[in-house]
Protein backbone atom coordinates (compact mmCIF):
# COMPACT_ATOMS: atom_id res chain seq x y z
CA UNK A 1 0.00 0.00 0.00
CA UNK A 2 1.42 3.85 -0.89
CA UNK A 3 1.22 6.43 1.09
CA UNK A 4 -0.55 9.93 0.24
CA UNK A 5 1.34 12.92 -0.49
CA UNK A 6 -0.66 15.87 -1.34
CA UNK A 7 -1.49 17.28 -4.81
CA UNK A 8 -2.70 20.66 -5.67
CA UNK A 9 -2.78 19.96 -9.45
CA UNK A 10 -6.55 20.33 -11.53
CA UNK A 11 -6.98 19.13 -14.60
CA UNK A 12 -9.09 20.79 -17.38
CA UNK A 13 -12.07 19.75 -18.47
CA UNK A 14 -10.29 19.22 -22.06
CA UNK A 15 -7.49 17.32 -20.63
CA UNK A 16 -10.06 15.06 -18.52
CA UNK A 17 -12.15 13.92 -21.11
CA UNK A 18 -9.15 13.14 -23.54
CA UNK A 19 -7.18 11.05 -20.83
CA UNK A 20 -10.10 8.94 -20.40
CA UNK A 21 -10.66 8.37 -24.24
CA UNK A 22 -7.20 7.27 -24.50
CA UNK A 23 -6.80 5.00 -22.09
CA UNK A 24 -10.57 3.57 -23.25
CA UNK A 25 -9.15 3.19 -26.71
CA UNK A 26 -5.68 1.56 -25.70
CA UNK A 27 -7.53 -1.25 -23.73
CA UNK A 28 -10.41 -2.20 -26.36
CA UNK A 29 -7.34 -2.43 -28.94
CA UNK A 30 -8.65 -3.60 -31.94
CA UNK A 31 -12.21 -4.50 -30.66
CA UNK A 32 -12.94 -1.02 -30.75
CA UNK A 33 -15.14 -0.30 -34.00
CA UNK A 34 -17.98 1.66 -34.86
CA UNK A 35 -21.43 0.44 -34.03
CA UNK A 36 -22.90 -1.11 -37.22
CA UNK A 37 -26.62 1.31 -36.25
CA UNK A 38 -25.32 4.06 -34.75
CA UNK A 39 -22.89 6.99 -34.91
CA UNK A 40 -20.21 6.35 -31.83
CA UNK A 41 -17.13 3.93 -31.79
CA UNK A 42 -17.15 0.94 -29.21
CA UNK A 43 -14.83 3.58 -27.06
CA UNK A 44 -16.60 6.52 -27.37
CA UNK A 45 -19.66 4.58 -25.93
CA UNK A 46 -17.99 3.78 -22.96
CA UNK A 47 -16.55 7.44 -22.47
CA UNK A 48 -19.98 8.69 -22.08
CA UNK A 49 -20.83 6.28 -19.62
CA UNK A 50 -17.53 7.09 -17.77
CA UNK A 51 -18.11 10.45 -18.22
CA UNK A 52 -21.77 10.30 -16.36
CA UNK A 53 -19.96 8.15 -13.75
CA UNK A 54 -17.71 10.45 -13.22
CA UNK A 55 -20.04 13.58 -13.15
CA UNK A 56 -23.25 11.90 -11.36
CA UNK A 57 -26.41 13.17 -10.77
CA UNK A 58 -29.19 12.08 -13.64
CA UNK A 59 -29.04 11.18 -17.13
CA UNK A 60 -31.36 13.45 -18.54
CA UNK A 61 -29.09 16.13 -17.03
CA UNK A 62 -25.98 14.61 -18.27
CA UNK A 63 -27.08 14.83 -21.65
CA UNK A 64 -27.43 17.97 -22.29
CA UNK A 65 -24.28 18.65 -20.77
CA UNK A 66 -22.23 16.56 -23.03
CA UNK A 67 -24.23 18.17 -25.80
CA UNK A 68 -23.21 21.28 -25.25
CA UNK A 69 -19.59 19.98 -25.47
CA UNK A 70 -19.64 19.25 -29.03
CA UNK A 71 -17.10 16.64 -28.72
CA UNK A 72 -19.19 13.76 -29.92
CA UNK A 73 -21.86 12.64 -33.03
CA UNK A 74 -24.30 12.00 -29.95
CA UNK A 75 -27.56 10.54 -31.24
CA UNK A 76 -30.63 11.13 -29.08
CA UNK A 77 -30.96 10.84 -24.96
CA UNK A 78 -32.88 7.71 -24.30
CA UNK A 79 -30.91 5.80 -27.92
CA UNK A 80 -27.51 6.56 -25.55
CA UNK A 81 -28.97 5.34 -22.55
CA UNK A 82 -29.90 1.86 -24.64
CA UNK A 83 -26.36 2.33 -26.09
CA UNK A 84 -24.56 2.53 -22.44
CA UNK A 85 -26.47 -0.84 -21.29
CA UNK A 86 -25.97 -2.53 -23.88
CA UNK A 87 -22.42 -2.51 -23.80
CA UNK A 88 -21.98 -1.93 -20.57
CA UNK A 89 -20.23 -5.82 -20.61
CA UNK A 90 -17.03 -4.27 -22.07
CA UNK A 91 -16.50 -2.40 -18.52
CA UNK A 92 -15.06 -5.94 -17.41
CA UNK A 93 -12.23 -5.02 -19.77
CA UNK A 94 -10.81 -2.70 -17.19
CA UNK A 95 -10.91 -4.83 -14.29
CA UNK A 96 -8.04 -5.58 -12.49
CA UNK A 97 -6.61 -8.91 -11.21
CA UNK A 98 -6.42 -10.46 -7.42
CA UNK A 99 -3.15 -10.04 -5.56
CA UNK A 100 -3.04 -12.15 -1.88
CA UNK A 101 -4.37 -9.60 -0.12
CA UNK A 102 -7.95 -8.16 -1.26
CA UNK A 103 -10.31 -6.19 0.58
CA UNK A 104 -14.13 -7.10 0.32
CA UNK A 105 -16.69 -4.08 1.73
CA UNK A 106 -20.19 -3.10 0.45
CA UNK A 107 -21.44 0.55 -0.71
CA UNK A 108 -25.02 1.39 0.05
CA UNK A 109 -26.87 3.74 -2.91
CA UNK A 110 -30.08 5.47 -1.64
CA UNK A 111 -32.36 5.41 -4.69
CA UNK A 112 -35.58 7.26 -2.54
CA UNK A 113 -35.81 8.62 0.89
CA UNK A 114 -37.00 6.63 3.65
CA UNK A 115 -39.85 9.15 4.07
CA UNK A 116 -41.06 8.62 0.68
CA UNK A 117 -41.35 4.41 1.36
CA UNK A 118 -43.72 2.92 -1.12
CA UNK A 119 -45.11 6.39 -2.65
CA UNK A 120 -43.35 5.68 -6.25
CA UNK A 121 -43.82 2.38 -7.61
CA UNK A 122 -40.75 3.15 -10.33
CA UNK A 123 -38.44 2.71 -6.83
CA UNK A 124 -39.99 0.11 -5.86
CA UNK A 125 -39.26 -2.24 -8.71
CA UNK A 126 -35.63 -1.20 -8.34
CA UNK A 127 -34.90 -0.84 -4.42
CA UNK A 128 -35.51 -2.42 -1.37
CA UNK A 129 -35.35 -1.37 2.40
CA UNK A 130 -32.09 -1.99 3.66
CA UNK A 131 -29.25 -1.04 6.05
CA UNK A 132 -25.73 0.34 5.13
CA UNK A 133 -23.41 2.34 7.86
CA UNK A 134 -25.82 1.69 10.14
CA UNK A 135 -28.68 3.23 8.82
CA UNK A 136 -31.78 2.67 6.81
CA UNK A 137 -31.86 2.68 3.24
CA UNK A 138 -33.99 2.45 0.80
CA UNK A 139 -32.14 1.78 -2.08
CA UNK A 140 -29.50 -0.82 -3.56
CA UNK A 141 -25.82 -2.21 -2.18
CA UNK A 142 -22.43 -2.66 -4.14
CA UNK A 143 -20.25 -5.13 -3.22
CA UNK A 144 -16.71 -4.16 -4.30
CA UNK A 145 -13.21 -5.97 -4.25
CA UNK A 146 -9.93 -4.18 -4.38
CA UNK A 147 -6.71 -5.55 -4.26
CA UNK A 148 -3.50 -4.47 -3.06
CA UNK A 149 -2.51 -2.00 -5.38
CA UNK A 150 -5.72 0.27 -4.73
CA UNK A 151 -7.79 -1.02 -8.06
CA UNK A 152 -11.27 -3.16 -8.36
CA UNK A 153 -10.97 -7.02 -9.33
CA UNK A 154 -14.31 -7.77 -8.82
CA UNK A 155 -18.07 -6.12 -8.18
CA UNK A 156 -21.93 -7.31 -7.44
CA UNK A 157 -24.94 -5.60 -6.72
CA UNK A 158 -28.12 -6.30 -5.50
CA UNK A 159 -30.93 -4.50 -3.67
CA UNK A 160 -30.09 -3.41 -0.09
CA UNK A 161 -31.74 -5.62 2.12
CA UNK A 162 -29.46 -8.49 0.95
CA UNK A 163 -26.92 -9.25 3.32
CA UNK A 164 -23.20 -8.53 3.10
CA UNK A 165 -22.45 -12.71 3.62
CA UNK A 166 -24.86 -13.15 0.61
CA UNK A 167 -21.67 -12.11 -1.52
CA UNK A 168 -19.29 -14.25 -0.61
CA UNK A 169 -19.92 -17.41 -2.60
CA UNK A 170 -18.04 -16.59 -5.42
CA UNK A 171 -14.78 -15.70 -3.44
CA UNK A 172 -14.86 -18.98 -1.00
CA UNK A 173 -13.59 -21.20 -4.05
CA UNK A 174 -10.57 -19.40 -4.51
CA UNK A 175 -8.80 -20.35 -1.62
CA UNK A 176 -5.85 -19.31 -2.48
CA UNK A 177 -6.44 -15.46 -1.60
CA UNK A 178 -6.74 -13.54 1.43
CA UNK A 179 -10.15 -11.50 2.02
CA UNK A 180 -10.18 -8.39 4.57
CA UNK A 181 -13.61 -7.91 5.82
CA UNK A 182 -15.93 -6.79 8.59
CA UNK A 183 -18.06 -8.22 10.48
CA UNK A 184 -21.05 -8.09 8.18
CA UNK A 185 -19.81 -11.09 6.59
CA UNK A 186 -19.54 -13.34 9.29
CA UNK A 187 -21.87 -16.47 8.82
CA UNK A 188 -23.56 -18.83 11.07
CA UNK A 189 -22.10 -22.51 11.05
CA UNK A 190 -26.27 -23.56 9.79
CA UNK A 191 -25.39 -21.38 7.18
CA UNK A 192 -22.22 -22.62 5.54
CA UNK A 193 -20.15 -20.44 8.00
CA UNK A 194 -17.21 -18.36 7.38
CA UNK A 195 -15.11 -19.08 4.44
CA UNK A 196 -11.63 -20.21 5.34
CA UNK A 197 -9.89 -17.58 3.41
CA UNK A 198 -11.86 -14.32 4.99
CA UNK A 199 -10.12 -12.47 7.38
CA UNK A 200 -13.41 -10.78 9.88
CA UNK A 201 -11.25 -7.40 11.09
CA UNK A 202 -12.33 -6.37 14.50
CA UNK A 203 -12.43 -2.54 14.67
CA UNK A 204 -8.84 -0.73 14.95
CA UNK A 205 -7.38 -3.61 13.69
CA UNK A 206 -6.04 -4.14 9.59
CA UNK A 207 -6.01 -0.31 8.85
CA UNK A 208 -5.63 -1.93 5.20
CA UNK A 209 -8.98 -1.57 5.05
CA UNK A 210 -9.14 1.97 5.28
CA UNK A 211 -8.22 2.32 1.37
CA UNK A 212 -11.70 0.76 0.52
CA UNK A 213 -13.25 3.27 2.96
CA UNK A 214 -11.06 6.09 0.89
CA UNK A 215 -12.65 4.95 -2.34
CA UNK A 216 -16.20 4.45 -0.93
CA UNK A 217 -15.77 8.62 -0.08
CA UNK A 218 -14.64 9.29 -3.10
CA UNK A 219 -17.57 7.76 -5.02
CA UNK A 220 -19.99 9.81 -2.48
CA UNK A 221 -18.28 13.35 -2.63
CA UNK A 222 -16.77 13.36 -6.53
CA UNK A 223 -19.36 11.19 -8.09
CA UNK A 224 -22.35 11.76 -5.85
CA UNK A 225 -22.83 7.81 -6.34
CA UNK A 226 -24.53 7.64 -2.45
CA UNK A 227 -28.07 9.08 -4.10
CA UNK A 228 -28.84 7.68 -7.41
CA UNK A 229 -32.52 7.30 -9.02
CA UNK A 230 -33.18 4.95 -11.81
CA UNK A 231 -35.83 3.93 -13.39
CA UNK A 232 -34.85 0.14 -13.67
CA UNK A 233 -32.60 -2.50 -12.90
CA UNK A 234 -30.08 -2.83 -15.92
CA UNK A 235 -30.08 1.28 -15.62
CA UNK A 236 -28.04 0.91 -12.50
CA UNK A 237 -26.24 -2.06 -13.07
CA UNK A 238 -24.77 -0.01 -16.05
CA UNK A 239 -23.89 3.02 -14.14
CA UNK A 240 -22.21 1.20 -11.66
CA UNK A 241 -20.60 -1.17 -14.40
CA UNK A 242 -18.84 2.65 -15.71
CA UNK A 243 -18.11 3.44 -12.41
CA UNK A 244 -15.79 0.66 -12.02
CA UNK A 245 -14.08 0.94 -15.12
CA UNK A 246 -13.97 4.48 -14.02
CA UNK A 247 -11.94 4.12 -11.16
CA UNK A 248 -9.62 1.89 -12.55
CA UNK A 249 -8.96 3.80 -15.35
CA UNK A 250 -8.12 6.70 -13.44
CA UNK A 251 -6.05 5.34 -10.77
CA UNK A 252 -3.66 3.61 -13.64
CA UNK A 253 -3.16 7.15 -15.13
CA UNK A 254 -2.51 8.93 -11.49
CA UNK A 255 0.32 6.98 -11.59
CA UNK A 256 1.87 8.46 -15.02
CA UNK A 257 0.51 11.48 -13.79
CA UNK A 258 2.19 12.05 -10.53
CA UNK A 259 -1.15 12.45 -8.64
CA UNK A 260 -1.76 10.22 -5.52
CA UNK A 261 -3.21 6.83 -7.34
CA UNK A 262 -5.87 6.71 -4.66
CA UNK A 263 -7.69 9.60 -5.97
CA UNK A 264 -10.29 11.03 -8.33
CA UNK A 265 -10.49 14.69 -6.72
CA UNK A 266 -7.98 16.36 -9.87
CA UNK A 267 -10.82 14.79 -12.25
CA UNK A 268 -13.86 16.24 -10.80
CA UNK A 269 -16.00 17.78 -13.72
Amino acid sequence: MESTKEVKTMLQEDDIILNLLSAIVEALGRTDRKHPLGKLYLSEIILCGVLFALKGGSFRRFHPWLLKRNILNLPERSRLCRLLIKYKKLCNKFLSSETFFNVIDSFGVEVIHPAREGRSEQSQKVSRKGKSNHRWIIGRKINVTINGELEIVDFQENTANVCDNNFDDEYAQKEEYLYLTDNGYRKQEKHGGTPINFKICRSGTWNERMWIERLFSLWTRICGMKHSFHRSVKGFQAKVAYLVALTNIVFRLNESLGFTKCSLVQWAL
